[in-house]
């Protein structure tokens, strides 16, 4: 028999790997709901037309595309924000600002590597109706947010503008037409480095002199509205590449007056592929090991939901990588900490005994107890040591002499006691000992 294998680029999640995601995903939900969005859903599959509405090289190259049985193109998602702009544009009467929060699933066909995986799972927020750059500050705030509750500090946001961008090319004397083509190519400043930066922008048709001035501006970057000074000297005479700096310069004084300027760094650099962002867009990397590149990324698209059939809206998000952040939070140790806590292991004695452990499980976990009962019918030894395994706080042993007397034997996992108690007390005893621990 050949080796059964996942597809390339796709995992199998696990135990402790299960439990990092769940709680990933719990603490962002929870943040989501604590700043007001409210939750949504879609098909992980859409047409080939929608999702080909977003425009953009990267969309035919890197989406899981086929035909299925009714003879229809359709594809995986390969992210979240797609459907949302189909939803919101075949639902124009939703109140705005509508902010909502997605969890799920996503497929991008692209080269597999560290951190990298063709099957991921994201986190997004967005805000669909709000012409404000107070809505882009707030969802790089919800992402601040969720990454001070798992990793505490070591992070950083990077934030730019399009339009800022657009100001650069126009100041470099690029035609609309190519503007673009430097912005992939800006995009891959930390792949490629600055020569695979030059070598890209020449074959994009872009020349040297605009070439030198744009890889000279791109290095600029920095904290605090200091560094957007720099930004306005570079783009003097540029009524849109101000604009994007007026924009920024809004978010900078959001985030000093929320005490989180630390961790946010204004890049020139920053430039993100896709076609559809018309204002701010954001990038977070983790800064220690694991190195696995982008854990969040998103930005403004004003003009996204009309590709769609809709009604112009205003719209910005941001999406959190949590496979990504499996990874390093596994890697960083605090895996262990978020492992589930038994509170009762069930050890029947003899396969006699299992209707009756069977039978107490159910009533524990009635009364709100997490139970777990073996059924592999092992010695008490053996029994004892998987309880330990499962984290155990307790062990009730199911035993015929014990069950005569109305009775059952409870071992404190951590002390390793046990004392005999009245089968009517189970409940109540089990109450009070764990409320002490």
């Amino acid at each position: 028999m050949s080796e059964m294998r996942t597809v390339r680029g796709m995992r199998d999640l696990m135990g402790l790997e299960m439990q990092v995601k769940n709680y990933l995903m719990e603490t962002a939900i929870q943040v989501f709901e604590q700043y007001g969005y409210e939750p949504l859903d879609s098909p992980v599959m859409e047409l080939w037309e929608t999702l080909s509405a977003k425009g953009g090289e990267e969309v035919e190259a890197e989406t899981f595309k086929f035909t299925d049985k009714g003879d229809r193109d359709v594809g995986l998602r390969f992210d979240l924000t797609v459907p949302l702009a189909r939803i919101v544009a075949t639902n124009p009467h939703l109140p705005k600002p509508f902010k909502r929060y997605a969890v799920g699933k996503a497929w991008r066909y692209d080269r597999p590597q560290a951190g990298r995986y063709r099957e991921f799972e994201q986190a997004d927020v967005d805000i669909v109706g709000a012409e404000s750059v107070a809505a882009d500050a707030e969802v790089v705030l919800v992402a601040l947010e969720f990454l001070k509750r798992v990793l505490g500090s070591n992070y950083l946001i990077r934030i730019n503008n399009r339009k800022v961008l657009r100001g650069m090319t126009e100041k470099a004397g690029v035609t609309d037409d190519l503007a673009f083509e430097c912005f992939r190519a800006i995009d891959k400043l930390d792949k490629i480095g600055k020569e695979g930066v030059l070598q890209e922008l020449e074959s994009r048709g872009i020349g040297k002199e605009q070439s030198n001035f744009l890889i000279d501006a791109i290095a600029i970057k920095g904290s605090g509205k200091s560094v957007l000074k720099k930004f306005r000297n570079i783009l003097i005479g540029s009524d849109i590449g101000n604009e994007g700096i007026d924009e920024l310069t809004l978010m900078a004084e959001i985030f000093e007056e929320s005490g989180v300027s630390q961790f946010i760094e204004f890049d020139m650099s920053l430039a993100r592929g896709l076609d559809y962002y018309t204002g701010p867009v954001f990038e977070g990397r983790y800064l220690g090991e694991p190195e696995v590149g982008s854990i969040l990324g998103g930005g403004r698209y004003d003009r996204l939901i009309e590709k769609f059939g809709g009604l112009s809206a205003p719209a910005t998000g941001i999406s959190l990588g949590i496979g990504r952040l499996i990874d390093v939070v596994i890697a960083r140790g605090m895996g262990k900490e978020l492992m589930k806590q038994l509170d009762i292991f069930i050890a029947p004695i003899n396969r006699n005994m299992l209707r009756y452990a069977i039978s107490f499980q159910t009533k524990l976990v009635q009364a709100g107890f997490s139970c777990e009962v073996d059924l592999m019918e092992r010695p008490l030894k053996k029994i004892l040591e998987q309880a330990d395994l499962k984290n155990a706080k307790y062990t009730i042993i199911v035993g015929e002499r014990d069950l005569e007397k109305g009775e059952v034997s409870i071992r404190d996992m951590t002390s390793k006691k046990t004392k005999q108690v009245k089968i009517e007390s189970l409940t109540g005893y089990l109450a009070k000992a764990l409320e002490k621990d």
